[in-house]
C-alpha cells in the first residue's frame, strides 16, 4: 500500500474515533480524507435520550475534526434524520 493511502486510511481511523466521542449516530455515515480534506456522506441521527443536545453534539463534533492536525477542511453532506 502506498504512502499515501496508509496516511488517508489513518486520517479515517481518526475521524472515526472523533465520531465515537460525540452522541452523534454516525453508523450511516462515509468517510473519505484526501490531501486534508475529510468528506462526510451519509446519515446522521441523535442517539436515543440526546435529541435535545443533538445540534450542540454535531457542532462540537465537526469543530473537534477541524482542529485536528493535518485538516484543511470538513465537509459534511450529509442527511439529518429524524
Amino acid at each position: 500500500m502506498s504512502n499515501k493511502k496508509t496516511e488517508a486510511k489513518e486520517e479515517s481511523r481518526h475521524v472515526r474515533t472523533e465520531m465515537a466521542r460525540h452522541s452523534v449516530d454516525c453508523g450511516e455515515v462515509q468517510v473519505q480524507c484526501t490531501h486534508g480534506v475529510v468528506h462526510l456522506y451519509g446519515r446522521v441521527r441523535a442517539m436515543r435520550g440526546h435529541e435535545a443536545t443533538f445540534s450542540a453534539e454535531r457542532d462540537a463534533l465537526l469543530k473537534g475534526l477541524r482542529q485536528r492536525s493535518g485538516v484543511r477542511d470538513v465537509i459534511a453532506e450529509w442527511q439529518i434524520m429524524g
